[in-house]
């Protein structure tokens, strides 16, 4: 990548005057709102037949466990394939899905594991196209301060659209219905596909094009041999893996925290963490790069602390508050995903990005599952479970705190 102005910043107006950025961020607002709309109809689902907290929770699970393959695996496709052409196919095989899901909602006998089924295939069809979108930033962006700041961009889009859905997830499912909810949801993917068909351009693949069976597998060791391989990448991207339990701990008991109320506050509950994390993804790239770096450890600290608070298990309007702090302060991520990025060469970025990214969802899953099962214990609780999440984010970066390759990461940036 190119780096024309140093350390200095970017700014959100030269970002947004590139056609084919703009584009892209657009389509990816209307896909990911539907993606999460999608979630919390399906979870509302479950939670309204079962009643069960752990149920519910398992479903929110169930949307980050094909990455553990689709990313992994598939990863290096973005490197073997134009990665707008992937994006376009990913957004058209969706629209499918969640079309046969919303239809098959009118049927009240269908069981909940055909729901489930079909939500984690349409899950899976999701992750070539992140790892595409990702990797073709940098081309889209080349000026580094310029690309940090557009995945600035990208990264609020992502956490604003975790709001939307929410909120919007439970609103429609509240006042029109899981069908219609489902069959919004599809139409936001037609949405994406034809502005990504406007707005941005082909390019050739970044490394020989084809693949196989064999190919993919290979592709996916190389790519975790150039991420484990190097320790700057290595640390940056533990510590992101290692930080799914404290940021997913709100979200995994939100829909369940007062289920005595609407749907309505659940899905603020849910938003609440996303909403602070985009305003902290806005923040964030006013830093320069080599600065957000040395906050990590220190950011990932603080994130910790209002999880603390929960503990008393205040009222919804309280706990939202608190959870929106956490999530300004947790805009590390970004960082993170940065760094990760700029550090891996073009014809490798597919496969190294889809390795970091399928980590994280392994990771995220298996908060999800954790936290919901405590969360579901009498003597604990939600609000409890999410305080028992900050107090084990705080040892976690206290560990890396006496490990962390400071001059290192100084060194490759």
């Amino acid at each position: 990548m190119t780096d024309s102005t140093g350390d200095q910043r970017g700014t959100y107006r030269r970002v947004l005057a590139n056609r084919e950025a703009r584009g892209m961020l657009i389509a990816q607002a209307a896909s990911e709102i539907g993606d999460q709309i999608a979630r919390v109809a399906v979870a509302l689902l479950v939670l309204d037949r079962t009643h069960s907290i752990f149920d519910s929770a398992l479903v929110l699970a169930l949307t980050y466990l094909p990455g553990m393959l689709g990313e992994a695996a598939l990863g290096s496709l973005a490197d073997r394939y134009p990665r707008r052409a992937i994006m376009l196919i990913c957004d058209a095989l969706r629209l499918v899905i969640v079309g046969a899901l919303a239809l098959l909602t009118l049927r009240g006998s269908v069981p909940l594991v055909v729901f489930f089924i079909l939500l984690t295939i349409s899950e899976f069809v999701s992750m070539p196209f992140g790892t595409a979108r990702a990797s073709l930033y940098p081309d889209v962006v080349p000026d580094r301060s310029e690309y940090v700041t557009a995945q600035g961009l990208s990264r609020t889009v992502h956490l604003t659209t975790q709001v939307v859905g929410s909120i919007a997830g439970g609103a429609l499912v509240q006042l029109l219905g899981i069908t219609q909810a489902l069959a919004i949801n599809a139409l936001a993917f037609a949405v994406s596909f034809f502005i990504i068909r406007w707005t941005v351009s082909e390019r050739p693949t970044a490394d020989e094009a084809g693949t196989t069976p064999k190919r993919l597998v290979d592709d996916m060791v190389v790519g975790a041999r150039d991420l484990f391989g190097d320790p700057v990448r290595r640390m940056i991207i533990v510590l992101g893996w290692g930080s799914a339990l404290f940021l997913i701990a709100p979200e995994a008991v939100a829909l369940a925290y007062r289920p005595e109320q609407s749907q309505l506050v659940g899905g603020i509950l849910l938003a609440a963490v996303p909403a602070g994390s985009a305003l902290g993804a806005l923040l964030l790239p006013r830093i320069p790069l080599r600065d957000q770096l040395r906050l990590l450890l220190p950011l990932a600290a603080l994130s910790c602390l209002p999880l603390f608070a929960t503990s008393v298990n205040p009222p919804p309007a309280v706990a939202a508050v608190l959870w929106f702090v956490a999530g300004v302060l947790q805009a590390f991520v970004l960082t993170v995903i940065a760094a990760v990025t700029i550090l891996t060469q073009r014809e490798r970025r597919g496969r190294v990005l889809g390795l970091a990214s399928a980590g994280f969802n392994v990771a995220t899953a298996v908060a999800f599952g954790v936290v919901g099962w405590i969360a579901q214990l009498s003597a604990i609780g939600p609000a409890k479970a999410v305080s028992l999440a900050g107090a084990v984010g705080i040892v976690m970066v206290a560990v890396l705190r006496a490990i962390w390759p400071a001059e290192a990461i100084d060194r490759a940036l």
